[in-house]
């Protein structure tokens, strides 16, 4: 039985005990990795003979186990459906299939940094919790991430440019022009009518699809 399929049928059986449905006749079940026809009860029978599921009256528990491998793989999926999504601008759809392969190789410690990355959210893109990591971060890290859009800073406060993900090349070499790269420090001076940003001495101001396109590092 291939790896990627008992990690497909542990994220299903995870959302069916989510959604309140944990018969084996509701469960859904869609491998989209080349695994070649296969027979869910089959399949099922043998994750049991695993040690990773178990098959009660009908309903389809978790063992210790499988609960802790069913848990990671939907960390792994939720966290990577937020960074397509947030930071990447990749649509719905196209994150989700992407999110489906990133589960299956995230090790533990680039999954831990994702997260860090993104601030520690606690829900996906749709709403959905996302099992928190083995080490609990510090209150403050759910709200400050390592990362943010220059346009979600508040006023007054100052982040290390991390990345620029302009729309048009020519955009990029204009704020390349104005010392606006990677590793600069800018403080946010201003929000409305336009982003006002201070860069040393110059004051420059941007449009709020500009200022959304610089990620920084908060230094506050």
């Amino acid at each position: 039985m291939k790896p990627c399929l008992i990690d497909e049928i542990l994220e299903a059986v995870w959302i069916a005990h989510e959604e309140g449905r944990p018969d084996v006749t509701d469960l859904n079940v869609e491998c989209k990795h080349d695994v070649g026809a296969f027979d869910l009860s089959s399949a099922l029978s043998e994750m049991e003979a695993l040690g990773l599921l178990k098959l009660v009256e009908g309903r389809v528990e978790f063992t210790t186990e499988g609960r802790a491998k069913a848990r990671n793989i939907i960390r792994r999926h939720r966290l990577a459906q937020r960074l397509l999504m947030d930071v990447l601008d990749v649509s719905e759809g196209e994150s989700e299939d992407l999110a489906c392969r990133f589960e299956h190789f995230l090790s533990e410690e680039v999954t831990d940094k994702v997260a860090a990355f993104l601030g520690h959210p606690q829900v996906d893109p749709n709403g959905r919790p996302i099992p928190p990591g083995e080490t609990v971060p510090e209150p403050a890290d759910f709200v400050t991430p390592l990362i943010t859009r220059l346009s979600r800073l508040k006023v007054g406060e100052s982040g290390r440019v991390a990345f620029l993900t302009p729309s048009f090349h020519k955009r990029f070499d204009r704020l390349a022009a104005f010392g606006i790269n990677p590793g600069a420090v800018v403080n946010l001076h201003q929000r409305k009518p336009a982003y006002v940003v201070r860069l040393g001495e110059t004051e420059l101001a941007l449009d709020p699809e500009i200022a959304d396109e610089i990620y920084v590092r908060p230094l506050n």
